[in-house]
């Protein structure tokens, strides 16, 4: 199989570790670069003195998009800027390839409509990363709520944060795409939009939403450094779940975590620590999952998408599970934006 990236910065990387992890020397790894950059990362982000990326993993480099699909890659991965994706995504669906998406799905919905068309059109399968979904915590929460062990669910409380200016200690943060509106930057594109994914796939499509948000901490960014956004979720008998998501990239040590309180109990999670607890009457139970290792959930990942390519199984994050959680994002910017409650069925592709 020849598979091509699209963007080789610390994600991209992340995606050809695990290809070679997996898969060794199988597979002919093809790139096209805007940037030749050669530096290589381990899988905790340090950079390997001395080692060259291409030469490394003997990369067929392109510096044209069309040159590399005239090659005829089988797989595509778009892991370039936010921006970038569903330009580079339609051309690869025309060109006949599969393709994985690095999550979000886009930075607005322009060109979603043609993309799902044409990937119809030519049967291709369109994978749209959100690893979190492989996460022992939600397999937790997925678990708790499926056999009703907290009561209905009242409400529910999510963070997701990080402190941008050290997330990438290697660079400047003010240079990168995530400090950058104009290449699809900011905390809720690309820090809760996982939260925004797992919570539409838990309690189904959202109604409305309204946020707040701001550039609170004077960071040298043109994008919100923080946003909180109650959304409404409405259950299958007409009730109502307030839902409150908040993101920043102000807080050090990260925060990511879920609180649902249900009518009989709560479940608490903590993703960076791997534990769930559930309270349910007088009880507590803790799910320690210390020996949880962060690149088992790309490694899922990476099996789910190869088995879909293999068996030409729709995946379960295609594009239009994808839509949800992104018309999520851009709904509660957009409230945040004109400060009023934005209806989902507002923002059409």
């Amino acid at each position: 199989m020849k598979i091509l990236f699209c963007g080789l910065g610390s994600i991209g990387q992340r995606h050809l570790r695990n290809i070679k992890r997996l898969y060794g020397d199988e597979h002919e790894i093809m790139a096209f670069r805007v940037g030749h950059s050669q530096r290589t990362f381990s899988d905790d982000m340090k950079i390997r003195d001395g080692v060259s990326l291409e030469e490394e993993y003997h990369i067929k480099v392109f510096d044209a998009l069309d040159k590399a699909l005239n090659e005829k890659p089988n797989v595509v991965y778009v892991t370039n800027v936010t921006s970038k994706h569903m330009e580079t995504a339609i051309a690869a669906v025309k060109a006949g390839c599969d393709v994985f998406i690095e999550k979000p799905l886009s930075d607005s919905l322009d060109g979603i409509g043609e993309l799902i068309n044409t990937a119809k059109a030519n049967d291709s399968i369109v994978y749209v990363g959100y690893q979190n979904r492989y996460h022992p915590c939600i397999s937790d929460i997925k678990k708790e709520l499926e056999c009703c062990s907290i009561g209905n669910i009242l409400s529910v409380d999510s963070e997701f944060s990080e402190r941008l200016v050290t997330m990438h200690t290697y660079e400047d943060y003010s240079g990168t795409y995530m400090a950058r509106k104009d290449l699809g930057g900011g905390p809720v594109l690309n820090l809760q939009i996982h939260v925004l994914d797992y919570l539409q796939w838990i309690f189904g499509k959202p109604v409305n939403v309204f946020s707040v948000s701001g550039n609170k901490a004077g960071l040298k960014v043109d994008v919100e450094d923080l946003q909180s956004s109650l959304f409404s979720f409405m259950t299958d008998d007409g009730s109502v779940i307030p839902v409150y998501c908040h993101t920043d990239f102000l807080q050090f040590p990260p925060a990511h975590r879920i609180k649902i309180v249900g009518s009989k109990g709560r479940v608490e999670a903590d993703f960076n620590a791997a534990e769930t607890v559930i309270f349910s009457g007088d009880e507590k139970r803790v799910i320690d999952h210390s020996d949880f290792i962060r690149n088992d959930m790309f490694i899922e990942e990476l099996k789910d998408f190869m088995e879909c390519v293999k068996s030409r199984k729709q995946p379960n994050t295609g594009i239009e599970e994808a839509l949800i959680s992104l018309r999520m994002a851009l709904g509660s910017k957009i409230s945040a934006e004109e400060n009023r409650q934005v209806k989902m069925e507002e923002l059409k592709i």
